[in-house]
């Protein structure tokens, strides 16, 4: 399959993955997390998650066919890590935020896990209702 013969949804796809540079570069560089504001607190694991990402982008590459199951998996992740990570924060509250005060969700977190997940949301959404489609052709 050539480029230009590439579905639109999947050459945003592509896009996405590839902006993780910039993403990489805004976090490291300017240090303003914007792609992976919920591993914030875990250094090691926000860097595990941009090599996914470059992963995906490379699957994506290697086998086009494929980009709707990677874009739909990495969504579904990324949702379930949201809501895991801002649950957990909100529940538990511990000693040293009652003594200090501070370590609760801000307000920009929330705005950031709002625009987030509801992103990531319609991404998996449109992936889940896009394989459903090719599963009801087989």
């Amino acid at each position: 399959m050539n480029r230009s013969s590439l579905p639109v949804s999947t050459k945003l796809l592509r896009f996405y993955y590839a902006a993780t540079i910039l993403f990489v570069l805004l976090d490291y560089v300017l240090n303003i997390n914007v792609r992976v504001a919920f591993l914030e607190d875990w250094p090691t694991w926000r860097a595990f998650y941009y090599g996914f990402c470059f992963a995906c982008l490379g699957l994506m590459l290697w086998r086009p066919a494929w980009s709707t199951w990677i874009g739909t998996f990495e969504s579904l992740l990324t949702l379930s890590l949201l809501i895991l990570n801002m649950g957990v924060r909100v529940t538990l509250v511990t000693d040293q935020m009652i003594e200090t005060g501070r370590g609760g969700v801000t307000t920009s977190e929330i705005m950031n896990f709002v625009i987030v997940s509801a992103a990531v949301y319609v991404s998996f959404m449109r992936g889940a209702t896009t394989l459903s489609g090719k599963a009801n052709q087989l």
